[in-house]
């Protein structure tokens, strides 16, 4: 599925390659970015970017820089119907509009050539920005997964459970 670049005004997504992982762990690693991503490492970011089942991963461009990476996994049934997504964005793009901008290209892509219907997001219920920003694209608050995800200090924390229909996508591109 991750099948060439994507492009929105400010942003490129290109598929992820195994040399972006270096700059991606240094990015996640960041204190924006550190207590929401579980394993920043080159291996973790390899295991859950590149090498997992039916997900499909692409580095975060702006002004020819790694940004970050947005990754879309498949959900539910039937196969290819729902997604889930996540998204990484290093600190010193962060609060500029690149998140709710990335994914509005990926969405769009997603919707008007794969025809899927619905996406699910599961940020942690504490990531209040994330869920600004996915509440800022139309997905809406569906439940809450307690306990859902193992924190980076090896805790277990609630995960707010999100989704948003092709139909009530209103993107920001």
């Amino acid at each position: 599925m991750t099948e060439g670049e994507l492009t929105g005004h400010r942003v490129v997504l290109r598929p992820l390659v195994d040399d972006d992982l270096d700059v991606l762990s240094g990015l996640a690693s960041g204190r924006g970015c550190q207590p929401w991503w579980t394993d920043p490492s080159v291996t973790g970011l390899r295991d859950s970017l590149l090498e997992a089942t039916d997900t499909w991963s692409w580095t975060v461009v702006v002004d020819t820089q790694t940004a970050g990476v947005v990754s879309a996994y498949s959900v539910g049934w039937p196969p290819g119907s729902a997604l889930g997504l996540a998204i990484m964005l290093g600190d010193a793009w962060q609060d500029r509009g690149l998140g709710p901008e990335t994914l509005s290209v990926l969405i769009a892509h997603l919707i008007g050539t794969r025809g899927v219907r619905r996406f699910v997001v599961d940020p942690a219920a504490a990531n209040l920005r994330a869920i600004r920003a996915y509440e800022s694209l139309g997905f809406k608050r569906i439940g809450v997964a307690r306990q859902s995800e193992p924190a980076p200090d090896g805790s277990w924390r609630d995960c707010l459970l999100m989704d948003l229909l092709a139909t009530e996508f209103h993107g920001r591109l």
